[in-house]
């Protein structure tokens, strides 16, 4: 089994100009800018980002957000609470129109072809949700963010047995 990354792509930048979405982005997180370079994120708070046809790695400042339970630490939930809801104003997930997943291999390039041609605004690459996450997750009673993990191959019966 391979869990793959949910990408989310944004129609709009909820009003703001590229240099003041980024420095909104700013208060969170280091921007490292890698042109028309693909970058994957490699570890958890990293996200790439694209915008305005070049490449951003994206790194959470830890001493800006506060991590208080399993869902917390769920990088969806981070890019969510600090730049989809309170920056581009997308407040429900699943029925906002504005925000689209993209996933499966070979996403993140992918996500600049709907872009570049101004379908969408921005967009944004996770690290793939790790099964110890999902775990923590299921073991707090919690419930994971819309669109979190890709799992291949579908297992036919649609169950998956954890072991208690």
């Amino acid at each position: 089994i391979r869990i793959y990354d949910f990408n989310r792509l944004v129609r709009d930048l909820n009003g703001l100009t590229k240099e003041a979405f980024l420095k909104r982005i700013e208060e969170h997180y280091a921007i490292y800018s890698h042109g028309t370079n693909a970058i994957t994120p490699t570890k958890k708070h990293e996200f790439t980002m694209f915008l305005d046809g070049e490449y951003f790695g994206l790194q959470l400042k830890k001493d800006t957000y506060a991590f208080t339970d399993a869902l917390s630490k769920l990088d969806p939930q981070i890019l969510y609470v600090t730049i989809l809801e309170p920056i581009l104003g997308i407040r429900d997930l699943r029925l906002d129109n504005r925000i689209h997943y993209g996933f499966g291999k070979n996403n993140i390039e992918k996500m600049a072809d709907p872009i570049n041609r101004g379908e969408f605004a921005v967009g944004f690459g996770l690290k793939p949700i790790e099964i110890d996450e999902i775990k923590a997750i299921a073991d707090a009673g919690l419930v994971m963010p819309p669109k979190s993990t890709y799992i291949e191959p579908k297992l036919r019966s649609g169950l998956a047995i954890y072991e208690i």
